[in-house]
């Protein structure tokens, strides 16, 4: 015979299974009939049936989480506050779903950039399993890593720091230290450490987990773990980077046997060493090894592959390999249109090798474009937008257009003047306008000689020895030119005593 308690508990079982399979497919993201599972919960909870505390607890808390992964703030709030409030009224035996229901909440609140609320609903939870003498220290771990992404979030880099430390120190008393959870907490954590430039806390970290994969013969996480040593590296030492990423991509040329993004990572990261340090044709060669690799994952238009063809445009350029560079950057501009800041590196670039080459059409058309684009930013006022006037003038200056130039070195020394820290571009605006009102159809010497002077007197503050001894070989050629003696001579007197000033050094 059945009882009516018999009745309730297959209510109650039925319940309880059905909270649990939606659950599993939240989190394996199998959404498969979800959404009818979801509303029949919404239905028995609006129906005000006679539910248990357990029951209802349950069913809010499915639908808290399913409403959290469905990106459905007010909805996963409105059902995680309910279901928290039943918290105090269930037993110990449903702490884990408890733990798992505060943790999506905050995680909710977090996401929609609620972090003092995230962090309130965390202290909670600590206290309630403080109350209860909670002994999981996996579980503490975990709500201790959900503090410190809150804290860095907040830019409490101490308080962030303070907390990640906690969770490692929990989680390597749970698990073994080659647990994958160990090793991402290690990654925020050291991540944490770069941004306040303690490298050699966060070197500490992973040469510890390093240790432990190379213990447990590991080679593909060893290979992982030298990779983010050297990235580390990259910012302490660029000789113990380039030994580390080296012995990384030997590992992974050993496992992979072929093209592999992480050998094309570390190969990118070997071309950032050298670019540093100067060595630009093995930056190239390592850049051009890179592309070669990421070709095989990626189309040409990704970021990537367009990133890589502007640094060997723009370093071939830095060697004079003029004809390679222009080849590189024309391919790259092509690719570029999804990517207006790294469009605008290939159009200076290239506008630059054009004038090189006399093609003043095509250089104008890029260095036209290049402006647009600052315009559409909003930075018309800018060093930028002066710089590239200042090379469509001097193109102008080739073609003997003194006219042309005269209007664009104007243009580009009204945006100097509005703008601070730009002494030299200013000075040199001036000597070049000098020489346009020198050379234009209507002649005006007498404002070329205040432009020179002006311009002379703002580059020798400047503190460049050859840009000043540029500027007084012009000046004095000026006031030969124009019968100016007197002037002539005062700026003979400043020549030598800049030439005995360097002969002195």
């Amino acid at each position: 015979m059945i009882t009516n308690l018999d009745l309730i508990r297959q209510q109650t079982d039925g319940i309880l299974s059905l909270c649990m399979k939606v659950r599993e497919q939240i989190i394996k993201d199998s959404t498969s009939g979800i959404k009818e599972k979801i509303k029949e919960m919404e239905g028995l909870l609006a129906s005000r049936g006679e539910y248990s505390t357990k029951e209802r607890f349950f069913m809010l808390s499915t639908v808290a989480k399913y409403y959290r992964k469905a990106s459905n703030y007010d909805k996963g709030g409105n059902y995680s506050r309910q279901a928290i409030r039943l918290t105090k009224d269930l037993g110990d035996n449903y702490i884990e779903m408890v733990i798992d229901t505060y943790l999506d909440y905050a995680a909710l609140e977090s996401d929609y950039g609620q972090l003092s609320n995230a962090r309130i609903e965390l202290a909670k939870l600590l206290a309630l399993l403080d109350s209860k003498n909670y002994q999981d220290t996996y579980a503490y771990g975990v709500i201790f890593s959900h503090l410190g992404k809150v804290a860095l979030a907040e830019e409490n880099m101490e308080s962030g720091l303070t907390q990640l430390e906690k969770a490692l120190s929990y989680f390597q008393k749970a698990v073994p230290f080659t647990h994958p959870i160990i090793a991402q907490t290690i990654d925020t954590l050291s991540d944490a450490y770069i941004k306040v430039e303690n490298y050699t806390k966060a070197l500490e970290y992973y040469r510890q987990l390093l240790k432990a994969y190379q213990e447990e013969k590991d080679k593909e996480t060893t290979a992982r773990t030298l990779l983010k040593i050297g990235e580390i590296q990259f910012y302490i030492d660029l000789k113990d980077a380039r030994k580390t990423l080296t012995q990384a991509i030997k590992h992974m040329d050993d496992l992979y046997q072929g093209n592999h993004l992480d050998i094309a990572k570390a190969v990118l990261m070997l071309a950032e060493i050298d670019e540093n340090m100067s060595n630009f044709p093995r930056a190239i060669n390592y850049y051009k090894q890179a592309l070669a690799q990421l070709t095989t994952f990626y189309d040409d238009t990704h970021f990537m592959i367009v990133y890589v063809y502007s640094k060997i445009g723009t370093i071939s350029m830095k060697i004079f390999k003029l004809n390679e560079a222009k080849k590189y950057l024309e391919k790259g501009l092509e690719l570029a249109t999804q990517f207006p800041k790294i469009r605008q590196q290939y159009l200076y670039a290239l506008g630059k090798i054009y004038s090189d080459e006399k093609n003043y059409d095509k250089a104008f058309m890029m260095f036209k474009e290049f402006l647009a684009r600052l315009e559409q930013e909003g930075r018309k006022k800018s060093i930028a937008y002066g710089n590239t006037l200042q090379a469509i003038a001097f193109n102008y200056v080739q073609q003997e257009k003194i006219e042309d130039a005269f209007s664009y070195y104007k243009e580009a020394l009204a945006i100097y003047e509005t703008l601070p820290s730009c002494k030299e571009e200013k000075g040199l605006t001036l000597i070049r306008l000098a020489y346009c009102y020198e050379n234009k159809n209507e002649e005006d010497v007498k404002k070329a000689e205040i432009c020179y002077e002006k311009g002379f007197k703002i580059i020798e503050k400047v503190q460049q020895p050859e840009l000043v001894e540029e500027a007084l070989a012009g000046i004095i050629e000026f006031f030969t030119r124009n019968h100016n003696p007197q002037k002539r001579r005062i700026y003979e007197d400043k020549f030598v005593k800049l030439q005995t000033k360097k002969a002195t050094v």
